[in-house]
């Protein structure tokens, strides 16, 4: 009985572990993408409109991505809100996941990157590698909360 109670223990560790460090690992990328679009905020905005996005998603893109991106940053530091975190986490990666598959395979001409300027001075492959990395985070994170419900 004892050895039942220390591997559900370890394991309750271990769920609790993967979730503050994928909250937390999540949390630093969109806060420092967001930071980054705002510090170069003309350079976004040239991006941007440089996209084969109609001008009223660019717009919106524009000033509702850093948004969102703090909303994430901030749902995934507050425990309470942390499920939400992890399931934007999800959706915010596969669309950015989605749009760099998009333009690794050369379906676009136009490949301007609004990323930050370390993500930005990536290849699309490594691109695309480190965001199904961020991807996997976000449901390893989203999966140990859910476990633990």
């Amino acid at each position: 009985m004892v050895e039942k109670i220390r591997l559900i223990q370890n394991n309750v560790n271990t769920r609790l572990l993967l979730q503050e460090i994928s909250s937390l690992v999540l949390a630093f990328l969109f806060a420092y993408t967001a930071i980054s679009k705002l510090y170069n905020w003309n350079e976004t905005r040239f991006s941007l409109y440089n996209q084969w996005f109609p001008s009223i998603a660019t717009e919106a893109l524009l000033y509702g991505l850093p948004v969102i991106e703090f909303v994430a940053t901030i749902t995934l530091l507050i425990p309470s809100f942390r499920r939400s975190g992890f399931i934007l986490s999800i959706i915010l990666m596969s669309a950015f996941t989605g749009y760099v598959a998009w333009v690794w395979l050369g379906f676009t001409e136009r490949m301007p990157c609004t990323c930050g300027e370390i993500i930005s001075s990536l290849t699309w492959g490594q691109h695309l590698i480190l965001n199904l990395v961020f991807l996997g985070i976000s449901v390893v994170g989203w999966r140990s909360w859910e476990i633990g419900r």
